[in-house]
Formats: C-alpha cells, sequence, structure tokens
C-alpha cells in the first residue's frame, strides 16, 4: 500500500468522523516516521528541477524556502501596485492577491520550521526592481499587465514547477498536498491577471500599450 494511499484514506476517514482528530495527527506523525526522512532507499537520491539532493526532505527544504522569499517578495509587489492602481475594476482584486502572496509565504515559512531547516533564500535582485516596477504610478495598469503575462506566460505553464514537483513527493504528504492547493492558487490568480490583461489591452488601445511597454 502506497503512502499516499494511505494518506487519503486517512483523510477520508476522518472527515467522515469515522476517527478522532487525535488518532487522525497520531497516524499521520506515524505514517511521516516511517518514511525515514524521506530517503528513497535505493541510494539514488532524490531529483528535482535538473539537481539530485541527498533525500526528498532536503529538496523540500530547498523549494519551501524559495516559495517563501518569492511568495512575500510577490506579497509586496502586489501592494505596492494595488497603492497606485488607478484602474478601478482592477485594485481590489490586486489588493487580494497580495495577501494570498503574503500568506502563502507565511504557511511555507511555518512548514520549513516544521521541517527543520532555515530561512536562507532571500528576494533577488531581479524581484526586487520588478516590485519598483509594479509599484511606479508613471506606469499605466493595462501596460503592467502585459509586463506580467510576459514575465509568467500562460497559467499552466506558470504552475507546471509546482505540479511537477508535488508529483515527485512520496513521503512528505502534507508538503505534497499544500503544494497542490498552492498550485491552484497561483493559478487562479494568474488566469485572473491574464484575463485582466486582454480586457484592458484590448485591439482598440493594444497598439499603445504594447508601444508604452516597449519603452
Amino acid at each position: 500500500m502506497s503512502r499516499d494511499f494511505e494518506f487519503k484514506a486517512l483523510l477520508r476517514a476522518y472527515r467522515s468522523r469515522i476517527i478522532s482528530q487525535e488518532t487522525f495527527e497520531s497516524e499521520m506523525g506515524a505514517l511521516e516516521r516511517s518514511a525515514s526522512n524521506g530517503s528513497t532507499g535505493n541510494g539514488a537520491g532524490f531529483k528535482a528541477f535538473g539537481r539530485t539532493y541527498k533525500c526528498e526532505r532536503d529538496a523540500i527544504i530547498s523549494f519551501v524556502d524559495k516559495v517563501r522569499a518569492g511568495e512575500a517578495n510577490g506579497g509586496q509587489a502586489f501592494a505596492a501596485w494595488a497603492e497606485v492602481c488607478t484602474t478601478d475594476c482592477i485594485r481590489t482584486g490586486l489588493r487580494m492577491v497580495a495577501e494570498r502572496e503574503a500568506y502563502h509565504s507565511r504557511v511555507f515559512a511555518k512548514r520549513l520550521a516544521e521541517l527543520g531547516g532555515q530561512q536562507r533564500a532571500d528576494i533577488t535582485e531581479d524581484g526586487r526592481k520588478f516590485t519598483a516596477y509594479l509599484g511606479d504610478p508613471s506606469i499605466p495598469d493595462n501596460v503592467k499587465l502585459l509586463k506580467f503575462v510576459e514575465r509568467v506566460g500562460k497559467p499552466e505553464e506558470a504552475i507546471k514547477p509546482i505540479c511537477d514537483f508535488a508529483e515527485l513527493i512520496k513521503e512528505d504528504l502534507g508538503t505534497k498536498e499544500a503544494l497542490r492547493l498552492f498550485a491552484e492558487d497561483e493559478m487562479s490568480t494568474a488566469r485572473w491577471l491574464y484575463e485582466s490583461c486582454a480586457i484592458l489591452n484590448a485591439p482598440a488601445n493594444g497598439k499603445s500599450a504594447e508601444a508604452s511597454a516597449s519603452m
């Protein structure tokens, strides 16, 4: 029986109130302990993002730490944009996206601590520049949307690395499920921004927006 199946069976039993929360947490603890710190067990290590980690846990700590830092930057970037946004129909949405990014960072910071990892990743220089760009009141909102779409690409492409990594996880089922929810949030955000970009850059004003974006 795979650990993934065991986890889902436990989750179903808990949601159906067949077992108590205390029993659920106890069984989950036993399931995680049996994972032996996420080792693959064959000495091959854990392969993800083009490199090989000593074990699954090491890969997760590295990924979660980077996500924590990136989402913290995202929260700051979208909050800065919302502050200078002049387009009524997206301003509140930008605030919601900012809150979503910030809570992702908090949740993954907590998970990192639970795994015994340290906060090593920091906001990149590229991230700082993008925050400054989104917070620049002289740049129109429709141009910022064009820049975001160019930077992130299609929503499905944006979340693919998250989904691919989650699929690789076999032992840490708690993080696996969190990443699945994270991917859904990111898909929702990307789709909304993608659709907003299409609306605010309709053919009638698309040429002027593209010209501004290239400046």
